[in-house]
Protein backbone atom coordinates (compact mmCIF):
# COMPACT_ATOMS: atom_id res chain seq x y z
CA UNK A 1 0.00 0.00 0.00
CA UNK A 2 1.50 3.60 -1.07
CA UNK A 3 2.44 5.12 2.45
CA UNK A 4 2.99 2.15 4.20
CA UNK A 5 6.80 2.49 4.34
CA UNK A 6 8.05 5.08 7.09
CA UNK A 7 10.84 7.55 5.74
CA UNK A 8 13.25 8.46 8.84
CA UNK A 9 13.37 11.99 9.78
CA UNK A 10 16.66 13.43 10.24
CA UNK A 11 16.46 15.86 12.85
CA UNK A 12 17.39 16.64 16.32
CA UNK A 13 15.73 14.64 18.96
CA UNK A 14 12.95 16.66 21.54
CA UNK A 15 13.49 15.58 24.64
CA UNK A 16 12.18 12.35 26.60
CA UNK A 17 8.40 12.13 26.49
CA UNK A 18 6.46 12.53 29.74
CA UNK A 19 4.28 10.13 30.97
CA UNK A 20 1.77 9.05 27.96
CA UNK A 21 -2.07 9.49 27.99
CA UNK A 22 -3.84 6.18 28.61
CA UNK A 23 -4.32 3.96 25.36
CA UNK A 24 -7.29 4.94 23.19
CA UNK A 25 -8.18 1.80 21.54
CA UNK A 26 -9.91 -0.46 23.52
CA UNK A 27 -8.34 -3.75 23.87
CA UNK A 28 -10.85 -5.51 22.51
CA UNK A 29 -10.33 -4.25 19.28
CA UNK A 30 -6.87 -4.97 18.63
CA UNK A 31 -7.77 -8.40 17.17
CA UNK A 32 -10.75 -7.02 15.74
CA UNK A 33 -9.02 -4.73 13.44
CA UNK A 34 -6.04 -7.43 12.88
CA UNK A 35 -8.95 -10.22 11.75
CA UNK A 36 -10.55 -7.66 9.32
CA UNK A 37 -6.90 -7.21 7.70
CA UNK A 38 -6.60 -10.59 7.07
CA UNK A 39 -10.48 -11.41 6.20
CA UNK A 40 -9.79 -8.32 3.43
CA UNK A 41 -6.74 -9.90 2.40
CA UNK A 42 -8.44 -13.66 1.81
CA UNK A 43 -11.18 -12.05 -0.26
CA UNK A 44 -8.79 -9.91 -2.50
CA UNK A 45 -8.15 -13.12 -4.59
CA UNK A 46 -12.05 -12.96 -5.53
CA UNK A 47 -12.23 -9.74 -7.41
CA UNK A 48 -15.48 -7.22 -6.05
CA UNK A 49 -15.98 -10.19 -3.52
CA UNK A 50 -15.32 -7.94 0.00
CA UNK A 51 -17.50 -4.99 1.28
CA UNK A 52 -15.99 -4.16 4.52
CA UNK A 53 -16.40 -5.08 7.76
CA UNK A 54 -18.18 -3.72 10.84
CA UNK A 55 -17.78 -4.09 14.98
CA UNK A 56 -20.34 -4.29 17.08
CA UNK A 57 -19.03 -3.40 20.52
CA UNK A 58 -21.97 -3.98 22.33
CA UNK A 59 -22.46 -7.74 20.67
CA UNK A 60 -18.69 -8.17 20.30
CA UNK A 61 -19.11 -9.52 17.29
CA UNK A 62 -17.68 -8.63 13.84
CA UNK A 63 -19.27 -8.83 10.75
CA UNK A 64 -17.37 -9.28 7.86
CA UNK A 65 -19.19 -8.50 4.82
CA UNK A 66 -19.04 -10.58 1.28
CA UNK A 67 -20.36 -10.16 -2.00
CA UNK A 68 -20.66 -13.71 -3.21
CA UNK A 69 -22.41 -16.24 -5.58
CA UNK A 70 -24.45 -18.50 -3.81
CA UNK A 71 -23.17 -21.19 -4.63
CA UNK A 72 -19.47 -20.17 -3.15
CA UNK A 73 -20.57 -18.59 0.15
CA UNK A 74 -19.63 -21.43 2.34
CA UNK A 75 -15.98 -22.16 0.53
CA UNK A 76 -15.49 -18.73 0.61
CA UNK A 77 -16.83 -18.11 4.16
CA UNK A 78 -14.74 -21.35 5.48
CA UNK A 79 -11.74 -19.76 3.81
CA UNK A 80 -11.65 -16.05 5.10
CA UNK A 81 -12.78 -17.74 8.90
CA UNK A 82 -9.58 -20.30 9.00
CA UNK A 83 -7.51 -17.17 7.96
CA UNK A 84 -8.41 -15.21 10.46
CA UNK A 85 -9.57 -17.86 13.45
CA UNK A 86 -5.83 -17.28 15.07
CA UNK A 87 -6.23 -13.72 15.21
CA UNK A 88 -9.39 -14.30 17.49
CA UNK A 89 -8.12 -17.26 19.58
CA UNK A 90 -7.41 -15.48 22.53
CA UNK A 91 -10.32 -13.27 22.23
CA UNK A 92 -14.27 -13.74 23.10
CA UNK A 93 -15.35 -12.06 19.65
CA UNK A 94 -17.99 -13.64 17.79
CA UNK A 95 -17.38 -13.71 14.01
CA UNK A 96 -20.46 -13.59 11.64
CA UNK A 97 -20.72 -13.00 7.85
CA UNK A 98 -23.33 -11.04 5.93
CA UNK A 99 -24.14 -11.17 1.86
CA UNK A 100 -24.60 -7.70 0.99
CA UNK A 101 -25.05 -6.12 -2.46
CA UNK A 102 -22.31 -3.89 -3.07
CA UNK A 103 -18.26 -3.97 -2.84
CA UNK A 104 -16.64 -1.56 -1.32
CA UNK A 105 -15.26 -0.28 -4.60
CA UNK A 106 -19.26 -0.03 -5.84
CA UNK A 107 -20.04 1.82 -3.31
CA UNK A 108 -17.77 4.68 -3.27
CA UNK A 109 -18.47 5.05 -7.08
CA UNK A 110 -22.46 5.03 -6.47
CA UNK A 111 -22.22 7.56 -3.72
CA UNK A 112 -19.50 9.96 -5.78
CA UNK A 113 -21.33 9.75 -9.12
CA UNK A 114 -25.02 10.41 -6.32
CA UNK A 115 -22.69 13.81 -5.16
CA UNK A 116 -21.51 14.83 -8.31
CA UNK A 117 -24.93 14.55 -9.74
CA UNK A 118 -26.60 16.54 -7.31
CA UNK A 119 -27.22 19.47 -9.56
CA UNK A 120 -28.50 17.45 -12.17
CA UNK A 121 -31.12 15.32 -10.69
CA UNK A 122 -32.12 18.00 -7.96
CA UNK A 123 -30.79 21.57 -8.72
CA UNK A 124 -29.84 24.63 -6.86
CA UNK A 125 -31.59 23.31 -3.45
CA UNK A 126 -29.35 19.88 -3.74
CA UNK A 127 -26.17 21.49 -4.50
CA UNK A 128 -27.14 23.84 -1.36
CA UNK A 129 -28.49 21.34 1.08
CA UNK A 130 -27.49 17.87 0.34
CA UNK A 131 -24.13 17.80 1.92
CA UNK A 132 -23.17 14.31 3.19
CA UNK A 133 -23.97 10.99 2.18
CA UNK A 134 -23.11 7.08 2.05
CA UNK A 135 -23.66 4.13 0.80
CA UNK A 136 -25.61 1.42 3.75
CA UNK A 137 -22.74 -1.24 3.61
CA UNK A 138 -25.80 -4.06 4.34
CA UNK A 139 -28.54 -2.71 2.39
CA UNK A 140 -26.46 -1.26 -0.42
CA UNK A 141 -28.96 1.81 -0.11
CA UNK A 142 -28.03 5.37 -0.42
CA UNK A 143 -28.18 7.07 2.46
CA UNK A 144 -28.07 11.07 2.43
CA UNK A 145 -28.64 14.28 4.76
CA UNK A 146 -30.02 17.67 3.81
CA UNK A 147 -29.91 20.91 5.90
CA UNK A 148 -33.32 21.94 4.40
CA UNK A 149 -36.17 19.78 2.45
CA UNK A 150 -34.88 16.31 2.47
CA UNK A 151 -38.53 15.45 1.65
CA UNK A 152 -38.76 16.98 -1.60
CA UNK A 153 -35.00 16.04 -2.12
CA UNK A 154 -35.67 12.69 -1.87
CA UNK A 155 -38.31 12.58 -4.15
CA UNK A 156 -36.37 13.94 -6.90
CA UNK A 157 -33.31 11.61 -6.12
CA UNK A 158 -35.00 8.39 -6.41
CA UNK A 159 -36.59 9.63 -9.96
CA UNK A 160 -32.54 9.39 -11.09
CA UNK A 161 -31.54 7.08 -8.28
CA UNK A 162 -34.33 4.69 -7.80
CA UNK A 163 -36.32 3.74 -4.68
CA UNK A 164 -33.00 2.63 -2.95
CA UNK A 165 -32.42 6.71 -1.47
CA UNK A 166 -33.39 7.74 1.58
CA UNK A 167 -32.67 11.49 2.37
CA UNK A 168 -33.41 12.29 5.89
CA UNK A 169 -33.05 16.06 7.67
CA UNK A 170 -29.20 16.61 8.63
CA UNK A 171 -27.26 18.85 11.14
CA UNK A 172 -25.79 22.15 9.49
CA UNK A 173 -22.37 21.93 9.09
CA UNK A 174 -19.95 23.69 11.81
CA UNK A 175 -17.36 25.33 10.86
CA UNK A 176 -13.55 24.29 11.08
CA UNK A 177 -10.30 26.41 11.25
CA UNK A 178 -0.22 22.38 20.46
CA UNK A 179 1.24 24.63 21.51
CA UNK A 180 5.26 24.06 21.03
CA UNK A 181 8.39 25.48 21.10
CA UNK A 182 9.77 25.14 18.32
CA UNK A 183 11.49 22.62 15.65
CA UNK A 184 11.42 19.83 15.54
CA UNK A 185 8.05 20.22 14.01
CA UNK A 186 5.79 17.32 15.79
CA UNK A 187 2.16 16.44 14.42
CA UNK A 188 -0.97 18.02 16.13
CA UNK A 189 0.77 20.92 16.86
CA UNK A 190 -1.28 24.28 16.96
CA UNK A 191 -0.16 26.53 13.60
CA UNK A 192 -0.99 30.02 12.90
CA UNK A 193 -1.48 31.83 8.97
CA UNK A 194 -1.32 35.12 10.69
CA UNK A 195 2.30 36.01 12.30
CA UNK A 196 0.40 39.03 15.05
CA UNK A 197 -2.63 36.71 16.11
CA UNK A 198 -3.14 35.35 19.72
CA UNK A 199 -0.62 32.70 20.88
CA UNK A 200 -2.98 31.69 23.87
CA UNK A 201 -4.54 28.09 23.76
CA UNK A 202 -7.61 27.29 21.57
CA UNK A 203 -6.48 30.83 18.94
CA UNK A 204 -4.39 28.64 16.37
CA UNK A 205 -5.49 28.59 12.59
CA UNK A 206 -5.37 25.11 11.93
CA UNK A 207 -3.40 22.37 13.22
CA UNK A 208 -0.07 20.56 12.08
CA UNK A 209 -1.59 16.68 10.33
CA UNK A 210 1.20 14.18 10.28
CA UNK A 211 4.59 15.08 8.99
CA UNK A 212 5.38 13.55 5.18
CA UNK A 213 8.39 12.96 2.90
CA UNK A 214 7.81 13.69 -0.51
CA UNK A 215 8.61 11.36 -3.54
CA UNK A 216 9.36 14.61 -5.80
CA UNK A 217 12.11 16.17 -3.58
CA UNK A 218 12.86 13.33 -0.49
CA UNK A 219 12.04 16.53 1.85
CA UNK A 220 10.33 16.58 5.11
CA UNK A 221 6.96 18.78 5.26
CA UNK A 222 4.75 19.21 7.68
CA UNK A 223 0.78 19.20 6.42
CA UNK A 224 -2.54 20.69 7.52
CA UNK A 225 -5.89 20.52 5.78
CA UNK A 226 -6.21 22.00 2.50
CA UNK A 227 -8.70 24.67 3.60
CA UNK A 228 -7.19 26.14 5.96
CA UNK A 229 -4.89 28.80 3.91
CA UNK A 230 -4.00 29.23 0.28
CA UNK A 231 -0.77 28.56 -1.34
CA UNK A 232 2.07 30.63 -0.79
CA UNK A 233 0.73 31.39 2.86
CA UNK A 234 3.51 31.91 5.42
CA UNK A 235 2.79 29.82 8.57
CA UNK A 236 3.73 30.14 11.97
CA UNK A 237 4.32 28.18 15.46
CA UNK A 238 3.70 29.79 18.60
CA UNK A 239 6.30 31.93 18.53
CA UNK A 240 5.32 34.90 16.53
CA UNK A 241 9.00 35.04 14.98
CA UNK A 242 8.90 31.54 14.21
CA UNK A 243 7.92 31.42 10.24
CA UNK A 244 8.01 27.68 9.60
CA UNK A 245 7.46 27.79 6.00
CA UNK A 246 4.57 28.36 4.10
CA UNK A 247 2.08 26.35 2.04
CA UNK A 248 3.32 24.36 -0.52
CA UNK A 249 0.98 22.17 -2.91
CA UNK A 250 -2.40 22.17 -2.10
CA UNK A 251 -5.00 20.22 -2.61
CA UNK A 252 -8.90 21.33 -2.45
CA UNK A 253 -10.67 20.63 -5.11
CA UNK A 254 -14.20 19.23 -6.44
CA UNK A 255 -14.46 15.32 -6.62
CA UNK A 256 -11.22 15.19 -4.80
CA UNK A 257 -10.14 12.59 -2.27
CA UNK A 258 -8.47 14.83 0.33
CA UNK A 259 -8.67 17.71 1.79
CA UNK A 260 -4.61 18.39 2.59
CA UNK A 261 -1.86 20.82 2.26
CA UNK A 262 2.14 20.59 2.74
CA UNK A 263 3.70 23.51 4.59
CA UNK A 264 7.40 23.71 3.38
CA UNK A 265 9.63 23.77 5.79
CA UNK A 266 12.31 26.84 5.59
CA UNK A 267 13.32 26.90 9.39
CA UNK A 268 14.00 23.47 10.96
CA UNK A 269 13.02 20.16 10.67
CA UNK A 270 10.16 17.56 11.51
CA UNK A 271 9.89 14.02 13.47
CA UNK A 272 7.41 10.81 13.07
CA UNK A 273 6.16 12.31 16.71
CA UNK A 274 2.47 13.19 17.31
CA UNK A 275 0.93 15.26 20.29
CA UNK A 276 -1.74 12.81 22.35
CA UNK A 277 -3.53 14.67 24.90
CA UNK A 278 -5.78 18.01 25.65
CA UNK A 279 -5.41 21.32 23.91
CA UNK A 280 -2.36 22.29 25.97
CA UNK A 281 -0.31 18.47 26.56
CA UNK A 282 3.01 18.36 26.25
CA UNK A 283 2.70 14.32 25.88
CA UNK A 284 3.65 12.80 22.57
CA UNK A 285 3.99 9.12 20.98
CA UNK A 286 5.98 7.92 18.05
CA UNK A 287 4.03 7.39 14.72
CA UNK A 288 4.58 3.64 13.93
CA UNK A 289 2.32 2.55 11.45
CA UNK A 290 -0.77 3.09 9.12
CA UNK A 291 -4.64 2.13 8.84
CA UNK A 292 -5.10 0.28 6.04
CA UNK A 293 -8.33 -1.60 7.30
CA UNK A 294 -11.97 -1.08 5.54
CA UNK A 295 -13.55 -2.17 9.12
CA UNK A 296 -16.42 0.19 10.44
CA UNK A 297 -17.65 0.63 14.31
CA UNK A 298 -14.23 0.69 15.72
CA UNK A 299 -12.85 3.50 17.84
CA UNK A 300 -10.56 6.16 16.50
CA UNK A 301 -9.83 10.06 17.89
CA UNK A 302 -8.54 13.13 16.49
CA UNK A 303 -6.32 15.23 18.44
CA UNK A 304 -5.90 18.90 17.59
CA UNK A 305 -4.78 22.04 18.84
CA UNK A 306 -8.78 23.89 19.88
CA UNK A 307 -10.20 20.59 21.38
CA UNK A 308 -7.87 17.69 22.05
CA UNK A 309 -8.95 14.57 22.32
CA UNK A 310 -12.08 13.72 20.52
CA UNK A 311 -13.01 9.88 20.01
CA UNK A 312 -15.72 8.45 17.89
CA UNK A 313 -16.72 5.33 16.15
CA UNK A 314 -16.54 4.97 12.27
CA UNK A 315 -19.96 5.05 10.83
CA UNK A 316 -18.70 5.01 6.84
CA UNK A 317 -15.36 4.64 5.27
CA UNK A 318 -16.70 5.62 1.75
CA UNK A 319 -18.89 8.93 2.59
CA UNK A 320 -18.89 11.66 0.30
CA UNK A 321 -19.37 14.63 1.76
CA UNK A 322 -19.70 18.81 1.25
CA UNK A 323 -17.01 21.13 3.41
CA UNK A 324 -15.95 24.47 2.86
CA UNK A 325 -18.14 24.43 -0.05
CA UNK A 326 -16.05 21.63 -1.85
CA UNK A 327 -17.14 18.07 -2.35
CA UNK A 328 -15.14 15.25 -1.78
CA UNK A 329 -15.28 11.64 -2.04
CA UNK A 330 -14.43 8.58 0.17
CA UNK A 331 -14.17 10.40 3.16
CA UNK A 332 -14.20 8.26 6.51
CA UNK A 333 -17.10 9.00 8.64
CA UNK A 334 -16.90 9.33 12.30
CA UNK A 335 -19.97 9.58 14.86
CA UNK A 336 -18.77 11.28 17.35
CA UNK A 337 -18.90 9.07 20.86
CA UNK A 338 -18.96 13.50 23.32
CA UNK A 339 -18.12 16.46 21.43
CA UNK A 340 -17.21 17.21 17.63
CA UNK A 341 -13.82 18.74 16.81
CA UNK A 342 -13.77 22.86 16.70
CA UNK A 343 -12.79 25.35 14.45
CA UNK A 344 -8.92 25.52 14.45
CA UNK A 345 -8.42 21.49 14.85
CA UNK A 346 -8.85 21.48 11.03
CA UNK A 347 -5.54 19.42 9.49
CA UNK A 348 -5.60 17.02 12.44
CA UNK A 349 -3.92 13.91 12.74
CA UNK A 350 -7.15 10.68 13.12
CA UNK A 351 -5.15 8.04 15.06
CA UNK A 352 -4.96 4.97 17.03
CA UNK A 353 -3.12 3.49 20.26
CA UNK A 354 -2.22 0.35 21.04
CA UNK A 355 0.37 0.83 23.91
CA UNK A 356 1.47 4.41 26.08
CA UNK A 357 4.22 5.09 23.52
CA UNK A 358 3.02 5.07 19.79
CA UNK A 359 0.05 5.54 17.65
CA UNK A 360 -1.16 4.57 14.14
CA UNK A 361 -2.16 7.05 11.65
CA UNK A 362 -5.52 6.93 10.05
CA UNK A 363 -5.68 10.18 7.99
CA UNK A 364 -6.34 13.84 8.74
CA UNK A 365 -9.03 15.80 10.19
CA UNK A 366 -11.61 17.74 7.39
CA UNK A 367 -14.39 19.22 9.33
CA UNK A 368 -18.11 18.52 10.37
CA UNK A 369 -20.93 17.64 8.55
CA UNK A 370 -23.52 14.92 9.55
CA UNK A 371 -22.45 11.77 7.62
CA UNK A 372 -24.05 9.47 10.21
CA UNK A 373 -27.49 10.30 9.93
CA UNK A 374 -28.04 10.73 13.02
CA UNK A 375 -29.17 14.85 12.96
CA UNK A 376 -26.33 15.52 14.79
CA UNK A 377 -22.59 17.01 13.42
CA UNK A 378 -19.76 14.05 13.08
CA UNK A 379 -16.79 14.36 11.82
CA UNK A 380 -14.85 13.08 8.31
CA UNK A 381 -11.13 12.60 7.68
CA UNK A 382 -8.64 12.40 4.64
CA UNK A 383 -7.09 8.91 4.91
CA UNK A 384 -3.39 8.36 4.71
CA UNK A 385 -3.99 6.24 2.04
CA UNK A 386 -5.59 8.48 -0.50
CA UNK A 387 -3.45 11.55 0.89
CA UNK A 388 -0.25 9.35 0.10
CA UNK A 389 -1.57 8.43 -3.35
CA UNK A 390 -2.96 11.71 -4.20
CA UNK A 391 -0.28 13.49 -3.26
CA UNK A 392 3.04 11.77 -3.86
CA UNK A 393 3.97 11.12 -0.12
CA UNK A 394 5.22 8.69 2.39
CA UNK A 395 4.01 9.09 6.03
CA UNK A 396 7.03 9.36 8.07
CA UNK A 397 7.07 6.36 10.47
CA UNK A 398 9.62 5.01 13.31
Amino acid sequence: MLGAIGVPAVAAEPPAPPTAAGNLTPAEEVPVLAAADEAEKVAAKYAGSYAGAHWDAAAKVLYINLVQPKAKQADRRQEVQAAISSRLATSTVTTRYRSVPLSLDEQKALIARFMQDRGKWGGKAAVDNVLSGSVDELTGRIKAHAVKGAAALQVAARKNFGSAVDITPGAAPQAQSRYYQGSPYLGGMALWDDQNDPRTVGTATCTAGFNWTRHSDGMGYVSTAGHCASAGTSIFQADKNQRIGYIGTRYLNNSEYIDFAFVKVTVGGVLPIVYVGGADTDAYRDVTGIDTGTVTGVTVCSSGAITGLVCGRIASRTSSVVVSGVLLNQQTCVDADAGVTRQGDSGAPWLTTYDPYTVKAWGQHTGTVDCAGDNNVDMVFSTVQNISARAGATLMIR
